[in-house]
């Protein structure tokens, strides 16, 4: 669906129940996802298992950044625009300024958040209080179930900021 604008120039208008551009709408969508350099290699397996099961999803973690780039501003822009904040909680990443300056921002914007984590006793550690919120172990995210979990967290997400 499109209108015109005063100067006669298509606009494009998202209509809910149009599936095909609600899907691109979708492919707007992302993830943000944070880990330490220590833990790139999970990071990079956890964001190809969610790519495999969702190949449009934009998954953005800080390997994406350039040399040159204001990254500083690119990754408030991100954090800002994501849907869902996933966080590899490890003994590497507890200790990173970024990667708790990452989670405190998302929680701070009330992002939802999934920390992936590597030790269960992990979250007692950290200065902002996710208690209440889905706990991933990282030794269980190969497991189908637990991708789905996740993704199904990512849909709600996605759906709660398509109502608002």
């Amino acid at each position: 669906m499109s209108l015109a604008n005063k100067d006669n120039q298509d606009l494009m208008v998202l209509d809910p129940f149009d599936r095909v551009n609600m899907t691109q709408k979708k492919e707007m969508s992302k993830i943000f996802l944070s880990y330490t350099r220590a833990d790139r290699d999970d990071g990079q397996k956890l964001g190809r298992l969610l790519s495999q099961q969702r190949p449009n999803l934009r998954i953005f973690t800080t390997d994406t950044l350039s040399a040159g780039e204001d990254w500083r501003s690119r990754l408030k822009d991100e954090l800002t625009q994501c849907d869902l904040f996933i966080v590899i909680l490890s003994p590497n990443s507890i200790d990173s300024d970024w990667v708790l300056q990452e989670l405190g921002a998302a929680w701070a914007i009330d992002k939802p958040i999934i920390p992936v984590v590597t030790q269960p006793g992990l979250l007692t550690r950290i200065p902002v209080d996710l208690k209440d919120v889905q706990v991933v172990e990282l030794k269980d995210i190969e497991k189908p179930e637990v991708i789905n979990q996740i993704l199904e967290r990512y849909e709600a997400a996605v759906t709660s900021t398509d109502v608002n």
